[in-house]
């Protein structure tokens, strides 16, 4: 567990730095005063001074700020000062705010960029609903999730992780499809070819399904889920695959979202939405199982990670990058500055409330997984 704490903590503040570097070297090109750099939240453990600014860590270690001079000040004096935050034109502002998280997709299109050379430009993703993800060349497969005991899967060794790719010579393109070749060779031999998800190895199976079975289990008795396989194939894809495949999945965390949240209100309970929702320890569990994967998975969990900060900070929510390009951008919509004062409380609001969501979430992580943890 220690190593893994060690990881995760390297993880979380190299991406943290990363994001907060974003602001603070744009931030400094442009001849703003940068008061602080901090890596985590107050209250402070170690700072030193150089120069005009102050670089600290600090004891909450789920964050990171830079703190600009004038940015949320309500003296007009700083609206005069050229190193001021205040003061500078609204494109600038802008560019500073969105740094942090154009630092984090950047990295992540990096990292991407370099496991989908070593695996041929191809990547697998489980799918939690319908979706085509908008760039690249996409393919689904059935993918088992769980086998019931006693079933003809358990017999031919099938496996949870594995990939349904053919029955009989021909491919199936969804789960339903391979639901019906299975149900129409009820009692018959079948010959099926399978790819495990993690290790890629692929071989060929015979099952008869069963023509009666226990209700709820299906002939093969195996429960399913779905896989798409997403390549990216010409000259161009390959030569952008890391950006490419850093908006195909920033949209569809997005999506996932959205329909995580359509679920929740379907149901009337928030329990699909939660489970799905992973604070900092939820992060540390997934680390510790990542690990035993290898490199390759960490560093793919590392590229997720960095994604899902830059997409976390855009959304337009109070204390966040996104909320505060809604009030640059209505003051450039409007020509007129949004009171600072009612600003800088509106921020302090949203960042107590993000607060309170990360102690829920990280409760709500400890009880999810404490198998793992503990």
């Amino acid at each position: 567990m220690f190593l893994t704490i060690i990881v995760f903590l390297f993880i979380l503040g190299f991406l943290i730095l990363t994001h907060e570097f974003g602001h603070f070297i744009v931030a400094k090109k442009s001849g703003i005063r940068i008061e602080e750099f901090g890596i985590g939240f107050p209250p402070r453990i170690w700072g030193k001074k150089k120069g005009e600014t102050v670089y600290s860590i600090n004891l909450i270690p789920f964050g990171g700020f830079v703190k600009l001079y004038g940015e949320d000040e309500v003296d007009k004096k700083y609206l005069r000062d050229p190193q001021s935050f205040s003061a500078k034109p609204i494109w600038v502002k802008l560019l500073v705010i969105i740094a942090g998280v154009a630092m984090n997709f950047l990295l992540a299109s990096l990292i991407f960029y370099f496991l989908l050379a070593v695996s041929g430009f191809v990547s697998q993703q489980f799918l939690v609903f319908d979706y085509q993800f908008p760039l690249g060349r996409q393919k689904n497969f059935p993918l088992v999730l769980a086998i019931e005991d006693g079933s003809p899967a358990v017999e031919i060794g099938i496996k949870p992780g594995n990939v349904i790719i053919s029955g009989n010579g021909a491919r199936f393109r969804s789960i339903e499809e391979f639901i019906s070749f299975v149900d129409e060779k009820k009692g018959e031999n079948i010959l099926l070819k399978v790819r495990d998800f993690k290790s890629q190895e692929i071989r060929e199976v015979s099952v008869v399904p069963r023509i009666s079975f226990p209700e709820g289990e299906g002939p093969l008795g195996v429960r399913l889920g779905e896989v798409a396989e997403l390549r990216y194939e010409n000259f161009f894809e390959k030569t952008l695959a890391g950006f490419l495949h850093s908006l195909n999945f920033a949209h569809y965390s997005i999506s996932a979202f959205g329909h995580l949240i359509k679920l929740s209100f379907q149901e009337e309970t928030i329990k699909p939405l939660s489970s799905s929702v992973v604070g900092p320890v939820g992060i540390l569990a997934i680390t510790k199982i990542t690990l035993k994967e290898g490199i390759i998975a960490l560093l793919n969990l590392m590229a997720l990670i960095s994604l899902a900060l830059a997409v976390v900070n855009i959304f337009p929510f109070p204390a966040l990058d996104g909320g505060r390009l809604i009030f640059i951008g209505l003051e450039g919509l409007t020509g007129k500055k949004i009171p600072l004062e009612v600003e800088k409380n509106i921020n302090l609001i949203g960042f107590v409330l993000l607060i309170l969501l990360l102690i829920l979430i990280s409760y709500k992580d400890i009880v999810q997984f404490k198998d793992i943890l503990f």
